[in-house]
């Protein structure tokens, strides 16, 4: 199965980063939208079980992605199944006929770079800043903590800090903030 190793880094300066990118030769992919909308399960908490259930819109494409527990405390690796979809708002229906409900809205612009067997995506979110996030999906878990130290190393390579790793979502973040905003 799929394991999505992952790292994520709040960021400062996206031309810094991107100068470093071009430094190193990774190669600019994509700049994409995403609108990820995010759902509860009708009996499991995704919050306590650390799993997420998605959909995303990006241009004129869709996916639905289960992504489940973290497989450690120094990244956000994990198993990630993903399928293209054809329609989000009918996949959105049958979720919420199978008892999910809608829980929040992700959009986020993204710059998708190729480094090596890394993909580096460079994430602005409105409410929440500018993001690194730094992967590679493997089909073997067994290999996930060698690449995630490589995936360590390219970061220093970058001048990047892998100690300000953080391993919470986009969403986990929003939520912490939503949450925040409610207690003023």
């Amino acid at each position: 199965m799929p394991i999505e190793v992952e790292i994520k880094l709040k960021i400062e300066s996206l031309s810094d980063v991107e100068f470093l990118l071009l430094e190193k030769k990774a190669h600019l992919q994509a700049i994409v939208s995403q609108r990820d909308i995010y759902f509860t399960h009708p009996e499991r908490d995704f919050g306590r079980t650390d799993e997420a259930l998605r959909i995303r819109e990006e241009g004129d494409k869709c996916f639905l992605t289960y992504k489940g527990p973290k497989l450690d405390l120094q990244s956000k690796t994990r198993l990630e199944l993903e399928t293209i979809i054809n329609d989000a708002a009918t996949m959105t229906q049958i979720l919420e006929k199978l008892g999910f409900q809608q829980l929040l809205v992700v959009q986020k612009e993204r710059r998708i770079y190729q480094l090596e067997r890394a993909t580096i995506s460079l994430d602005i979110l409105e409410s929440l800043g500018t993001y690194l996030e730094i992967e590679q999906v493997i089909d073997n878990e067994e290999e996930y903590e060698t690449i995630r130290e490589q995936l360590f190393d390219l970061l220093i390579t970058l001048g990047l800090n892998p100690e300000e790793n953080i391993r919470k979502s986009y969403l986990e973040l929003l939520l912490e903030k939503q949450a925040q905003n409610e207690k003023k």
